[in-house]
């Protein structure tokens, strides 16, 4: 089994720590883990959000490896923040740094953090959904320095209406534009296993999604729990290998040192 999105004590809204989680990985007999932890510029772009302290992650990074790494692949990795007004900035910070793996998500639109309800304040259900997929557009066109698009549905974990679905027939226009970029420039498509713990059914995004992003010939996918709590890494995954496969997807995603391996869906227990 693998997991490709895990924060570990590097990120500041986090309470694993990186032996921690090797320990855990190894007991539940994991054969593969990429730590990606938060970096992302503050929306004004003078100081850090959810800064990281790349040096001391490179060295625990190492020590656990060293520790750890005859037991289980562990992966360094980074989910970098995208803002379309900071994307040259974020380059830039991106430009030196060595990964396996970049995971690109989207927190902030327009400057509004995707947690806080401002974004939603007296608006309708469609005009947020739409503008933050249009800022994912904008970012994955005008960004190429990211592996894989982490939970493209973000928005429904966050957002303050009682439906919070994001229906493909809804969005169809929108989310087409995106899934062809990222099939375009052999981009991933994460799929999130934290949607459950949020009440959103399976995966983020949803299968229907999936099934789409496989329609048009989007062949990377990887997996990632978005652990953040023990409880969090330590879940069940082959039940989301079995989704991926009833999607039509024959195997998964892993990187290393930014090149991409296809991993057989079934050889992964």
């Amino acid at each position: 089994m693998i997991d490709y999105h895990i924060h570990t004590q590097f990120s500041k809204d986090s309470k694993l720590t990186m032996e921690d989680v090797c320990k855990q990985a190894i007991e539940m007999g994991l054969q593969e883990i990429c730590f990606t932890d938060h970096w992302d510029l503050n929306p004004s772009g003078e100081y850090f959000d959810f800064d990281l302290n790349y040096q001391s992650y490179t060295m625990e990074y190492i020590r656990c490896s060293e520790m750890y790494g005859d037991k289980i692949k562990i992966k360094k990795g980074l989910e970098i923040g995208l803002q379309s007004h900071l994307l040259d900035k974020i380059d830039k910070l991106l430009k030196d740094k060595n990964f396996d793996f970049i995971l690109g998500s989207i927190h902030y639109v327009n400057k509004v953090d995707l947690f806080k309800e401002d974004f939603y304040k007296n608006r309708e259900k469609s005009e947020a959904f739409n503008e933050y997929l249009q800022e994912v557009y904008t970012c994955i066109t005008e960004f190429d320095n990211f592996d894989c698009l982490g939970h493209l549905d973000v928005i429904r974990r966050y957002c303050i209406y009682n439906d919070k679905s994001l229906l493909y027939d809804d969005y169809m226009e929108i989310l087409d534009k995106i899934l062809i970029m990222l099939v375009n420039k052999n981009k991933g498509l994460e799929a999130n296993i934290s949607a459950e713990r949020y009440g959103l059914g399976n995966i983020l995004p949803s299968e229907e999604i999936f099934k789409r992003y496989g329609d048009l010939e989007g062949k990377i996918v990887t997996l990632g729990s978005d652990s953040h709590l023990n409880e969090h890494f330590k879940i069940e995954r082959k039940k989301y290998i079995n989704i991926l496969k009833e999607c039509g997807f024959t195997h998964v995603a892993s990187f290393e040192n930014r090149n991409l391996c296809l991993i057989p869906i079934d050889e992964l227990e």
